[in-house]
């Protein structure tokens, strides 16, 4: 694993794409790109989403490369600290950012005052329910006994998240409304360093993207428990989910989501542009095989507006588990 994803991210950060192709209204695509772009990633190297973002960039077909597409990490506040950095950006189109899971937490928090109007998906690169991870030599070895030990140990049992504003936290959220879970969690700059952490022995279990828990499960240094979506993921079955073990739990849908979006304001050529490229670079063969090598599942194909009302119901569920 380590040695498959050393190979992704070599060399991509700065990663040359071809942006030739489709015009807007506004004006034609052959006057897009003219310059180098950016792409802002919110979260440490090697992470879920840095995996993806670098990935799906490095999908599109080197036949129709002409610019580079820069990727910087900015990592810190749940997402929060580069999210904020790309909302000040220029509404050009040349700085492309990831609207996900926590930018939507995030602002049902009230963390931010910044929603889904205010940026333009161009398309889903990864959607995926997140796997519980705990120990090797932890005391349960299923999703029930390690409820019981958490009840019976109330407050003492540490779980790594990527931070209160971002999604796994909610995972937590849900397990303390709804069956009554008292544990303590501790904050890490990527899921990636979240499963560390759980195999140092600095916390004793996180929630994680199959992606970024895949390295030290196939190392059989952590195993995973539960995940959290309605299905059990297709590169893990015998995993069962958190919904089809405990009865309160039968609505949870908890899941690693990210698209890439342009500013609101982003010209229509730059949208219509970036949008063929990054939705059929996420619909290829090659970044499907790519997700597959990672534990992620396929990305299911969506339109603007699919994407849209995903987000909308997304946002109604994290809403009614913190109200």
């Amino acid at each position: 694993m380590k040695k498959r994803l050393a190979a992704v991210l070599l060399g991509l950060s700065v990663i040359t794409s071809a942006l030739s192709g489709c015009g807007g209204s506004s004006g034609s695509s052959k006057d897009f790109p003219t310059k180098d772009l950016s792409a802002v990633c919110y979260y440490a190297a090697g992470g879920t989403t840095d995996t993806c973002v670098r990935s799906v960039i490095n999908a599109i077909p080197k036949k129709d490369l002409s610019k580079n597409i820069i990727v910087s990490n900015v990592a810190g506040g749940s997402g929060l600290v580069g999210f904020n950095q790309f909302m000040n950006t220029e509404a050009d189109g040349y700085t492309i950012g990831v609207y996900n899971c926590d930018m939507v937490l995030s602002y049902a928090l009230g963390n931010t005052d910044v929603d889904s109007s205010k940026v333009i998906p161009l398309a889903m690169i990864e959607q995926d329910p997140y796997l519980l991870v705990v120990a090797k030599d932890a005391p349960y070895n299923t999703f029930e006994e390690f409820v019981k030990y958490c009840k019976e140990n109330p407050g003492k049992v540490s779980i790594g998240d990527t931070g209160e504003g971002a999604v796994p936290h909610l995972v937590y959220t849900a397990l303390n409304k709804k069956l009554g879970l008292d544990v303590t969690t501790v904050s890490y700059d990527s899921s990636a360093n979240s499963v560390l952490a759980v195999v140092s022995g600095e916390c004793m279990a996180t929630v994680a993207a199959p992606g970024a828990a895949q390295g030290q499960l196939e190392a059989d240094a952590v195993k995973a428990i539960a995940s959290t979506g309605k299905k059990r993921l297709d590169s893990y079955p015998d995993v069962p989910t958190m919904a089809e073990t405990f009865e309160e739990l039968k609505d949870m849908n908890i899941l690693s989501w990210i698209t890439l979006a342009v500013r609101e304001g982003a010209p229509d050529e730059a949208v219509t542009y970036l949008t063929k490229i990054f939705s059929e670079a996420a619909a290829s063969e090659g970044y499907a095989e790519t997700l597959k090598s990672f534990s992620f599942q396929a990305v299911p194909k969506m339109e603007h507006k699919d994407i849209l009302s995903f987000v909308a119901e997304q946002q109604t569920y994290y809403e009614s588990l913190i109200k």
